[in-house]
């Protein structure tokens, strides 16, 4: 008796953290879903934060439209949609983490996440309510998308 009320127990506690993590609740053997840049996937503090840190490291070498100065690729628009459309955030963070070229593995993975959050805003990216987690395994999850134009 005593070991159902404790797996009882340990089931409620599990409801209760999928319900915090998630927002909602999900069954035993589900995973949560990943957030989706298109619905909002980091938070304002973040891109702040990565704005920052744009103008500090990425500025000089990719301009303030991100456009991309002399041999530096642009960080907006169709050429980099094309480029990294469908591409998991992970691969845009493990980019980052080799820039400045002339500095590579400066910035730690905390900062590239920011520098990546105010990409996303920068193209369009809806801000949402839960900061993007930095965890390269949590990233890998999360495909980089475009937004729609309409």
């Amino acid at each position: 008796m005593r070991s159902s009320v404790t797996s009882i127990g340990s089931l409620a506690l599990l409801a209760g953290a999928c319900w915090t993590v998630v927002g909602a609740p999900c069954a035993l053997g589900q995973t949560a879903a990943a957030p989706s840049v298109l619905a909002g996937a980091y938070t304002e503090q973040q891109a702040v934060e990565g704005r920052t840190l744009y103008y500090e490291h990425c500025l000089l070498c990719h301009g303030e439209t991100m456009a991309g100065v002399d041999k530096a690729s642009p960080l907006a628009g169709p050429q980099f949609e094309s480029t990294w459309n469908g591409a998991p955030l992970a691969a845009l963070v493990a980019r980052i983490l080799t820039m400045p070229p002339e500095k590579p593995g400066t910035l730690s993975q905390e900062q590239s996440v920011a520098i990546l959050t105010y990409l996303l805003w920068y193209n369009g990216l809806p801000l949402g309510e839960v900061p993007l987690a930095s965890a390269p395994d949590v990233l890998a999850q999360i495909p980089f998308q475009i937004p729609s134009r309409e």
